[in-house]
């Protein structure tokens, strides 16, 4: 054989052999990562919200402001506190007790029978919208002006009587609760030497 003929036959032998090598290298470009001088290419930013798109509306409730009123005043403004008004009641009143130590003699207090500024008389409260009180007391234990307050339904108020010069000038308090649009209370007071101590129940009606 000659030269030329083992030549011609080499050359088909590696025809298959080159084309498979070009496929291979062909496929190892297409698989791998980007060149470092060509770097990828961002991704496009996301779309931007339309500017015709109005904020949510705020709820009707942040949006209105929350009622003011004084302390105790109810929810519904044109409605008056339970206490508001005038209140008058009665009292009777009678030798009140003091308590003393134990084995402690009291014998001035010990002369009171009982029969001095004892018996009936009235007691009118006028309370305002804030709470704040004052009245007045006439009967047996002289006449007396009444200031104080009513808080967290107590009604606490001071008794003065009109002439602390006089012999029986009986000063005290008057406590008392607002229960069933009714003032159950307690009025007691002693007079300028302390030795005269009356009280009594009081109930106080709105007028």
């Amino acid at each position: 054989m000659n030269a030329t003929g083992t030549r011609a036959r080499r050359a088909r032998g590696g025809a298959p052999a080159l084309l498979l090598s070009f496929v291979i290298v062909l496929a190892a470009c297409e698989e791998s990562p980007p060149r470092p001088s060509e770097p990828e290419r961002p991704a496009p930013p996301p779309p931007q919200p339309s500017a015709t798109i109005a904020p949510p509306a705020a709820s009707s409730a942040a949006a209105e402001p929350p009622s003011a009123g004084a302390p105790g005043d109810t929810a519904d403004p044109k409605v008056a506190p339970a206490w508001q008004g005038t209140w008058e009641g009665r009292y009777d009143a009678k030798k009140g007790s003091v308590v003393l130590p134990p084995k402690v003699k009291d014998t001035a207090r010990q002369k009171d029978d009982g029969k001095q500024v004892t018996g009936p008389g009235t007691v009118t409260l006028i309370v305002e919208p804030s709470g704040e009180l004052k009245g007045t007391a006439k009967g047996a234990l002289g006449n007396a002006t009444l200031v104080g307050k009513v808080e967290d339904g107590m009604v606490r108020a001071s008794v003065f009587p009109e002439d602390p010069r006089a012999p029986n000038a009986m000063t005290g308090i008057l406590v008392g609760e607002l229960k069933a649009n009714v003032i159950h209370g307690r009025i007691r007071v002693t007079g300028p030497d302390a030795l005269l101590v009356r009280e009594s129940p009081v109930e106080l009606k709105k007028k």
